[in-house]
């Protein structure tokens, strides 16, 4: 893992991410572009999970990026703040989604299609949606549980 630190925040990045990259790189074509685009989606999600929790009196946050996924080590608040942290990276994925969308219906008039937008909308859209499902694992179910308790 590659620490680094920023204020409060510590973020700890799997260098295999780098080595995934390079290979598709290696390939040719723009795979490894689409990758670094979904590895920055996961990044985005898992840092408005450490800034809110941050910003609602956590101490410390701890980001960490492996090749299969991510997760915002935060304090355990214990009541709604907690459930806010956990729909605040859904919020940020869904909010960028519509951005993109947004942004594609102006734009496709004037300069036509572009994959990697729709990819980073796509992206955004899944990976917001996705955790919203309240499962004990995902953003959801940790919100729905704390919810359930209020």
């Amino acid at each position: 893992m590659i620490p680094l630190r920023i204020g409060r925040l510590s973020l700890r990045i799997h260098v295999v991410l780098a080595l995934i990259a390079g290979g598709l790189a290696l390939l040719g074509g723009d795979l490894w572009l689409r990758y670094l685009l979904l590895v920055g989606t996961l990044f985005m999600h898992e840092l408005a999970h450490a800034a809110v929790a941050l910003a609602l009196g956590d101490k410390q946050a701890v980001v960490s990026l492996w090749p299969w996924g991510g997760v915002a080590h935060v304090e355990a608040f214990g009541d709604i703040r907690e459930a806010v942290v956990a729909l605040a990276a859904p919020a940020a994925n869904l909010a960028v989604a519509a951005g993109f969308a947004l942004a594609g219906a102006r734009f496709d008039l004037m300069l036509g299609q572009c994959p990697l937008r729709d990819f980073v909308f796509t992206a955004n859209l899944l990976m917001g949606v996705g955790n919203l499902v309240p499962l004990p694992f995902l953003d959801g179910g940790r919100a729905f549980r704390i919810l359930r308790k209020a």
